[in-house]
């Protein structure tokens, strides 16, 4: 009896199986440790990615991989631990260790440690860590889903959906990371057509087609004045807030001081100390404000602008600490009409920040401007995407829903009415 008792309260070695939470994660760490030692001896540079057709030939592959390991090798104690739910539990966790550290550790900043460039953690998505963990989760997931289709009931259904709909994610977003074109062009108002680009690696990129900019326009918000501590050079905050709209005939209370807009022009010119209104390259919005001290019965008046690249910034002096200000006005929508041309065919389009133009299976996100020139900027920066492995990203994210809907909806149904 007691030696019965003992059998049964003999803690399970580590290492024998079947394996738990405890060895899956020992192997998590162990793999962690093989990607930091990989990264170290290849200085940091990562995982340089592939292009197709490598990545596609790799993708299956692996499907053929883990089917030929689930149909032949199945019964294995290592491949039943890679199907189980602690190898399932620490693979997410490896995974999702690394995206945290992605919000953490500034990705592809040159002033950090060398030690963490070293190891890779400056370039997370590239490191051999996340092609690791990547690796590891798949191997996990796709077996998973091999061994509920077997028994491929109505119950399972919605599982093999969901966990088929993530592997697609997972591969198509890793090994399609290689053929996705992320560049940048410059375009100028009557300038000449563009067909090149530069990558954040500043390497030119040659384009199936051209770009010519016809107008760039950009709409603003009114300016924001506020009161600045000169001694500080910062903005003062009272009751939370820090900057207010200038409109014409408007009055309001900013701590001890009651401010008018007396006037107020959105383009306007200096004449002497003066603004007069007109409307010209490089005008610039202009206020005239009346001040009054509340605390000493005092008030100052004159003229505030933000000025522009012809135009002074003029600021009103309050007191000996005190200046009120005008800030850039900020962009309410700024767009781009542009001219594609494409085997000796045209087309014009105007594109937003939101609203791209699609040809060649490039996208064309309008990106930035001239900010020194304002809404005089003659220059457009447009970002040219191109990202073949979209669709079949899409396509897993129809089945991860799909999956969903299924559960909620048609898996909630009684139990014995599959009977």
């Amino acid at each position: 009896m007691n030696i019965e008792d003992k059998s049964i309260n003999k803690k399970r070695e580590t290492w024998q199986y079947p394996w738990g939470y405890k060895e899956s994660f020992l192997i998590v760490a162990e793999l962690m440790l093989l990607g930091l030692i990989i990264e170290v001896l290849s200085r940091g540079k990562g995982f340089t990615g592939i292009e197709w057709p490598v990545n596609a030939i790799i993708g299956v592959s692996i499907i053929l991989i883990i089917a030929t390991i689930h149909f032949f090798y199945r019964r294995n104690p290592i491949v039943r631990w890679l199907s189980s739910v602690p190898a399932a539990v620490s693979a997410i966790s490896f995974f999702a260790f690394l995206v945290l550290l992605l919000g953490f550790i500034p990705q592809g900043n040159p002033h950090l440690s060398p030690v963490v460039q070293t190891l890779g953690l400056y370039h997370i998505k590239n490191s051999w860590l996340f092609v690791i963990s990547g690796l590891y989760l798949l191997i996990c997931l796709g077996l998973v889903t091999f061994r509920r289709s077997r028994s491929l009931t109505k119950k399972n259904i919605g599982f093999i959906l969901n966990h088929a709909g993530m592997w697609i994610v997972l591969a198509a977003g890793s090994l399609g990371s290689g053929d996705l074109i992320r560049v940048t062009a410059e375009l100028v108002e009557s300038g000449a057509p563009v067909n090149t680009a530069i990558s954040r690696k500043m390497e030119m990129k040659e384009l199936p087609f051209s770009m010519e900019l016809i107008d760039f326009k950009i709409d603003e918000y009114a300016p924001k004045l506020g009161i600045v501590d000169v001694t500080t050079g910062q903005l003062v905050e009272y009751e939370g807030t820090r900057t207010f709209s200038a409109e014409e005939s408007k009055s309001l209370l900013v701590g001890p001081w009651s401010v008018r807009i007396d006037t107020f022009y959105t383009d306007a010119f200096l004449d002497s100390l003066v603004f007069r209104p007109y409307v010209f390259d490089g005008s610039a919005p202009a206020v005239l404000a009346t001040v009054h001290n509340n605390s000493n019965n005092q008030s100052v008046s004159g003229w505030i602008s933000c000025g522009s690249f012809i135009v002074p910034q003029i600021h009103l002096q309050l007191d000996q600490q005190n200046i009120l200000v005008m800030l850039k006005p900020e962009a309410k929508k700024f767009s781009s009409d542009i001219v594609f041309s494409h085997n000796q065919q045209s087309d014009t389009a105007t594109i937003e920040v939101n609203k791209p133009f699609m040809i060649k299976g490039f996208n064309i996100y309008q990106l930035s401007y001239d900010e020194e020139m304002g809404k005089w900027s003659r220059v457009s920066v447009v970002e040219v995407v191109k990202d073949p492995w979209l669709s079949v990203v899409y396509f897993g994210i129809f089945l991860l829903l799909g999956g969903a809907a299924y559960i909620f909806w048609i898996g909630n149904e009684p139990k014995n009415a599959e009977k």
